[in-house]
């Protein structure tokens, strides 16, 4: 065991049901820190381009950082990092509970699994050792039966268990793995990759323990982490959670409704957060040693939407299955929630796919008898509950929005592209990039797994005049003018991807690093917990450093799977104007000139939007340059 690491790595071959256990290397781990970071050297060198993702060649690696399990406020989390089979992407799919720091205290930093089992698995890790269990009576249930089962067959109630639904069984492009009951690592489709290796579950048991370096210095970094946190600017976010932005982006315009055609809601009162926390929520719930407990546990407690409790909803998923179809019954909301944390779907590609079938619908894109007779019109709250379940289970019309909103307009033809909201066959989040933020636009474009708001950051953070400790490295202060602004967006973009990266690649939750000195985790203070952690010494620029090596590989890795600059497009719909509400008007005009001072300050060709060799070269990577 290293300090700060449990320093192992587990390989799992599902094909012939063998293991193997690696020591890692300290220097090589040191260089990139660890979770995604370390991911996307294992899969860019071990899985090569043009790797089918459904295949039994296609690796998986469920990755933790130095922070994750220990006494830092956000290590929480874990990430699965593998090739999506909704995009072709790289893609890296985050959750928190329980399940990350059980894998280390179990005895492993990473777990790579590849192959596919004869007959459905679930492989169980238990303090070092490693079974692969028989699956077959678990095939068909769902997360929440598969959970419950799992744990009286092991007869330990602290184990944590990381599932698919059926829509993972069925091969639905976006389903997700959820752990701990109600938390997803949902974008990209990692339910199907799980489903096509018929491994239905990890579970983790573990009481190894971390070692830290130096003990005193850790406690005084983490006292002083959580005294910093107590100026935390988004309080709302631990007050109420997630949902607690419905009612302001509403306001504000920039709330995504009916697949984004508009962007505010006018009955935004009836699914707000303040209703929700009010009237259907039981407790806050937390992951893994955080002082922020954000998520909710809500239920309905009786009526035809009658829900059991369960984790959620966030913001999300409120407006994915409510404003953004149209959907204004908050009841229904809660149970659409129910349904993909059971089945295991992505709340944002589910709800993306439904608005997007009910534009085409309306359009008479769809027909009835396409739908089976299913009216698909906004609004209809039970339309939407039918869709999810035929979705998870491939039945009828759910079979075809399965496929995920670049497939279904690509076989609906040229009419269908302005309803396709996506950037490289992932749909876009809660988060309207014309209004909120063009920084957002920006990342939507260049994210490694396609339209992603969160991975590696919030880009709006710039936007909204917040540093999060970035200055002194070059973060550039706010624009004055159109043309400077989007010169400049390009450049801040880097330093505001780079800080995130921080918080990927050491295993940490992205809330924690949003603001500045005094009231977030900045780089500095990351880089005091991780010296007193590992025994590094590790600096705030050496950290930027490993991000920086970390961001440019995941785009050698999709440079390798054809991606370009050609690729770094919005959807059709987010270069033409807000049409009315608070943001009328509002649109993205300057995405050219956005990349080209991103790519610029990145190091890379601004004709090809790849890194240049001499980048690679800088950062250690040379056996990425061919």
């Amino acid at each position: 065991m290293r300090y700060g690491f449990a320093g192992q790595l587990l390989r799992v071959n599902l094909t012939n049901s063998m293991y193997t256990v690696e020591e890692l290397d300290e220097k090589e781990l040191r260089k990139y820190m660890g979770c995604s970071g370390y991911a996307a050297k294992l899969l860019y060198q071990e899985m090569p381009g043009g790797t089918d993702p459904l295949s039994p060649e296609a690796k998986v690696v469920i990755a933790t950082g130095p922070v994750s399990g220990t006494l830092c406020p956000s290590g929480g989390s874990y990430e699965v990092c593998y090739k999506s089979p909704l995009t072709g992407t790289w893609n890296q799919a985050r959750s928190g509970g329980a399940f990350g720091p059980k894998l280390k205290y179990a005895g492993f930093d990473f777990l790579v699994i590849d192959g596919r089992a004869a007959d459905p698995v679930y492989i169980f890790i238990n303090d070092g050792k490693v079974e692969i269990k028989p699956a077959k009576h678990l095939w068909g249930k769902n997360v929440e039966e598969t959970t419950d089962i799992i744990i009286r067959e092991l007869d330990d109630p602290e184990v944590s268990v990381a599932a698919i639904g059926q829509a993972g069984e069925n091969g639905v492009l976006y389903s997700a793995l959820i752990n701990d009951r109600g938390r997803a690592a949902a974008r990209g489709g990692i339910g199907a990759v799980f489903g096509s290796k018929n491994l239905k579950a990890v579970v983790v048991r573990g009481s190894k323990g971390i070692k830290v370096a130096n003990p005193k210095q850790f406690v005084e970094a983490i006292e002083k982490a959580e005294q910093w946190l107590k100026n935390y600017l988004f309080a709302a976010i631990p007050a109420l959670g997630t949902v607690n932005m419905m009612v302001p982006n509403s306001t504000l315009g920039i709330l995504p409704t009916k697949n984004f055609q508009k962007a505010h809601f006018e009955n935004v009162d009836k699914v707000s957060g303040e209703l929700i926390n009010e009237k259907y929520n039981i407790k806050r719930r937390a992951c893994y040693g955080c002082s922020f407990a954000c998520g909710r546990y809500t239920h309905v407690n009786g009526g035809k939407f009658a829900t059991p409790p369960m984790e959620g909803p966030e913001y999300e998923t409120v407006d994915m299955l409510g404003p953004l179809c149209g959907i204004d019954e908050v009841e229904a909301i809660i149970k659409g929630n129910y349904l993909c944390n059971v089945y295991g779907l992505d709340t944002i590609s589910a709800g993306m796919s439904i608005a997007f079938a009910m534009e085409c619908y309306e359009k008479g894109l769809l027909t009835d008898e396409d739908t089976e007779g299913l009216p698909l019109r906004w609004g209809d709250a039970e339309v939407m509950l039918k869709l999810l379940e035929k979705i998870a289970h491939r039945e009828g019309i759910g079979a075809f929005l399965a496929q995920g909103v670049k497939r279904m307009a690509e076989k609906l033809g040229p009419a269908a592209e302005e309803a396709a909201i996506h950037v490289k066959g992932l749909e876009l989040a809660a988060h309207e990039p014309r209004s909120e933020s063009k920084s957002l636009a920006l990342q939507y474009a260049v994210s490694p797994r396609g339209a992603c708001h969160m991975h590696p950051n919030w880009a709006s953070v710039w936007d909204f005049q917040i540093d999060c400790g970035m200055k002194e490295f070059g973060l550039p202060s706010w624009p004055a003018g159109p043309q400077e602004e989007s010169l400049k967006r390009g450049l801040a973009y880097r330093y505001v991807a780079l800080q995130g990266e921080i918080t990927e690649i050491l295993g940490g939750c992205i809330f924690y690093s949003w603001g500045g000195e005094g009231n977030c985790i900045t780089p500095q203070l990351y880089a005091e917990i991780v010296s007193a952690l590992t025994g590094w010494n590790v600096t705030a620029a050496e950290l930027l450093t490993a991000a920086e090596r970390s961001w440019n590989l995941k785009r050698c890795f999709n440079a390798r799977e054809g991606f370009t600059r050609k690729e770094d497009r919005l959807p059709k719909r987010i270069y033409n104007a807000i049409p009315d509400g608070p943001s009328a008007g509002a649109r993205v005009e300057s995405l050219d000139l956005m990349l080209d001072g991103y790519y610029e300050a990145m190091g890379w060709d601004k004709q090809t939007g790849l890194p240049t060799p001499e980048k690679l070269r800088e950062l250690g990577l040379e056996f990425a340059i061919n």
